[in-house]
């Protein structure tokens, strides 16, 4: 336990009686932690305490113990500066890997006749889905922001081709306010990122081509319901004529295939915020051993290995761990899980080919 909380423990008790009167001085963890009443509005009196603890460098934390409410006092953690140069570097080696990508995907639609030149192919595939990246990202930042919640500019991950990217994570300095905050954070950049999809695949079906069944040599892969639903509605293939996607046909796609994988419902994902927000913390670790369960059925057998690996690590929870998730976020939850349904690609079918 911190020296300096503990002799300032009479000091930060005077500071929470006013709002959540403090009966009795427990120690979770080697921290100090305050049993609680909690009269009225729990959200607001905490939100009052927070207020007050911050400026002195101090976190609460509300968790429940059997019949008993605590408040846990945690020293802030640090913020680190932001590395802006990094930032940039990340963004450029991963706009170069999908413009290689792009390349190396219309080469063959050039040599066809389909294109006009490889490098228009490779900024249709690289300019959307960097887009769709970084609104997705954006997403968690704008979120972050409005709940008061420190989170890092996006860190994007070049790879090699054919898709160029791993995609992009933020990193956030402090857990979120309450769970109706975690929600937001873990939501908002699925949404924002999949409301993006909806023009680039739009556009990537309607320029995309029709032709005869393809011979060996060339892989098929499985398409999610959204991209079945609108190829159907916005090409309408014939019998006996299959869809060779155009490449921003490519970045929608591989845009639906990052939601999927970021809104599997497990560890530290943005599918894991969202049971976390929803069910606590014991739930969120039987469903995230499930969330392993289902990303080896779809064929994730990468992201199941790494969800795998952080299911050590827990989940921080919110700093509010009491107050149940309010109607409105558990209507976005469900949402979540609509939004997964449609964008999941079962990947299995390409170990077989």
């Amino acid at each position: 336990m911190s020296t300096e909380l503990l002799w300032r423990i009479d000091e930060i008790r005077g500071l929470i009686d006013p709002y959540l009167p403090v009966r009795d001085v427990w120690f979770d963890g080697g921290r100090p932690a305050f049993a609680v009443d909690h009269p009225g509005d729990l959200r607001l009196r905490f939100e009052a305490v927070r207020r007050v603890l911050e400026p002195l460098g101090l976190l609460p934390a509300l968790r429940r113990r059997r019949d008993t409410t605590l408040l846990l006092v945690l020293p802030a953690p640090a913020v680190p500066p932001v590395r802006y140069g990094l930032h940039l570097l990340l963004f450029l080696a991963t706009l170069a890997t999908t413009l290689a990508a792009g390349y190396l995907q219309a080469l063959p639609l050039v040599e066809a006749g389909y294109l006009r030149d490889a490098l228009t192919g490779a900024a249709a595939y690289a300019v959307p889905l960097m887009a769709i990246l970084l609104t997705h990202e954006m997403g968690h930042k704008v979120a972050a922001a409005r709940r008061g919640v420190q989170a890092s500019l996006p860190y994007f991950i070049p790879m090699i081709p054919p898709v160029g990217t791993m995609g992009a994570v933020i990193v956030t300095r402090r857990p979120a306010p309450d769970r109706d905050s975690l929600m937001d954070l873990g939501a908002s950049g699925p949404i924002a990122g999949f409301l993006l999809c909806l023009p680039v695949l739009a556009y990537g079906i309607r320029h995309s081509y029709l032709v005869p069944p393809l011979g060996e040599g060339y892989i098929s892969f499985p398409d999610p319901l959204l991209v079945r639903w609108l190829t159907e509605w916005l090409l309408r293939p014939p019998e006996g004529l299959v869809v060779l996607g155009h490449p921003a046909f490519w970045a929608g796609w591989y845009g639906l295939l990052v939601t999927s994988l970021n809104l599997l419902p497990a560890s530290m994902l943005d599918g894991g915020h969202a049971v976390r927000a929803a069910l606590g913390p014991e739930r969120h670790r039987l469903v995230s051993y499930g969330g392993v369960v289902l990303a080896l059925a779809l064929g994730y057998l990468p992201m199941a290995v790494l969800i795998w690996l952080f299911l050590a690590r827990g989940h921080p929870g919110p700093l509010d761990d009491v107050t149940p998730l309010s109607p409105g976020r558990v209507v976005l939850g469900l949402v979540l899980i609509l939004i997964f349904l449609v964008s999941t690609v079962p990947l299995w079918s390409l170990w077989w080919q």
